[in-house]
């Protein structure tokens, strides 16, 4: 049963179906085909899946990314950051992660950053002499952050599936989204020191910072809020994201005062279409894990895992490694709804704490978003940049390595991702 599950999962992608309704199929092919699987599951897990307070999340920060990004915040974050470190040589690589890790507390979407930023640096770092090779691969891989730091959707998917407090994962990611923001630093500092660019710098200027923060300051308040408001108790994740809504319209409307009735309109629909697609995928998903379930699915990966090795950390390893692949081959948010529930119980099952293990896990699935085949912050890089995959196919090893050493980091060591948590 499970093998047919799968088997025609990857069969239905292959013949180009999107993830929801490959999954929906494959799910019906086994309810149709094999007795143990009642018919009626089809429908109420697939409801049932989607009938989540929780979820109702989503659509809420979906929607306050999208307001806060045609409010021209990306511009406004951008100039920020290139007021903070682009008199650095080689600044714009700089400025590129640290505009990333501010936006990452603004939208909440990894794809959503990269191509908002990506839209504006990349053509600036080829203009300054960056390889465009480097110029994609520091968008794809600094828009990473934005499913840690909170509010983050994927936090959101992971919790609701796993049964794990919502609140904590988002500090719990705090600390990660930031290790990960210093290694790229680090990264971008070997490699621009090692590599021939011809990169200008621009001039140091205490007054143009001090306007650029006052321009982007007011949107850079809201993650604070949100984060505020959930410590303290003043409001729950979901009611955080029509918060996020209401600051993000006063925002655009009152401060800026670059949106009207109609770009709204066009806002509240793209907001409406991301959110339906995801909620797409976790309905049919959850009729998939049922399936999963009732072919012991769980048991059968267990297994397998303490057959290799019964070293818990061992064993993380191992899931950090196989997830980073299968994210490759699908995207992110399909392989955390059909993984998450077998995953969170395997770590229940070694005694990790849930949040730690929620975090590693999905910086595992998120390394699997700049992986080819499917890469899909890996492709929003190179079409921006204007580059064929195949240039950029060996320099992705390198820039996964010091993402990998951070997740093994916080895999290894429980305070980097349950320090923040222990104050709620």
């Amino acid at each position: 049963m499970t093998l047919t599950l799968f088997g025609c999962f990857f069969g239905f992608l292959l013949l180009g179906l999107p993830v929801a309704f490959s999954t929906g199929l494959a799910a019906l092919v086994v309810v149709l085909n094999y007795p143990i699987v009642q018919e009626r599951l089809l429908i109420t897990k697939t409801f049932g899946g989607m009938d989540s307070f929780t979820l109702m999340a989503i659509p809420f920060f979906v929607l306050a990314g999208e307001v806060m990004s045609r409010s021209g915040l990306t511009k406004r974050i951008v100039d920020l950051a290139i007021a903070l470190v682009g008199h650095f040589r080689a600044g714009l690589a700089y400025v590129t992660v640290i505009a990333n890790v501010m936006m990452a507390g603004v939208s909440g979407s990894a794809s959503a950053d990269a191509a908002a930023t990506g839209s504006i640096l990349i053509p600036a770092m080829k203009e300054q002499g960056y390889k465009p090779e480097f110029a994609a691969l520091m968008v794809a891989f600094s828009a990473m952050m934005a499913p840690l730091i909170p509010p983050s959707i994927f936090l959101i998917i992971y919790g609701s599936m796993a049964g794990v407090s919502i609140g904590r994962l988002f500090m719990a990611g705090i600390i990660p989204g930031l290790l990960v923001g210093l290694s790229l630093l680090i990264l971008a500092f070997i490699v621009t020191r090692f590599a021939s660019f011809k990169v200008d710098t621009v001039t140091f200027s205490g007054q143009r910072l001090k306007e650029s923060f006052l321009k982007a300051g007011f949107a850079l308040v809201m993650p604070f809020v949100i984060i505020g408001g959930i410590r303290f108790g003043i409001f729950t994740p979901t009611e955080a994201g029509i918060v996020a809504v209401v600051y993000a319209l006063f925002y655009g409307f009152v401060i800026e005062r670059s949106l009207n009735l109609k770009s709204l309109r066009e806002l509240t629909m793209s907001a409406a279409l991301s959110s339906a697609n995801i909620m797409m995928i976790v309905g049919f998903s959850a009729v998939f894990g049922t399936i999963l379930a009732l072919g012991r699915f769980e048991q059968q990966i267990t297994s397998v895992l303490f057959a290799i090795t019964t070293e818990p950390l061992l064993v993380v390893t191992i899931l950090i490694v196989v997830l980073t692949l299968i994210g490759g081959l699908m995207d992110e948010v399909s392989t955390a709804v059909l993984f998450v529930p077998t995953l969170a119980a395997i770590g229940a099952q070694m005694g990790f704490d849930p949040v730690q293990f929620g975090v590693v896990m999905v910086l595992a699935i998120m390394m699997g978003a700049v992986m080819p085949p499917v890469g899909t912050l890996l492709f929003i890089g190179v079409s921006i940049a204007r580059i064929p995959l195949s240039r950029i196919l060996v320099l992705v090893w390198i820039f996964l390595i010091p993402l990998l050493l951070v997740n093994l980091l916080i895999a290894f060591v429980p305070f980097f991702t349950t320090y923040l948590p222990s104050f709620m």
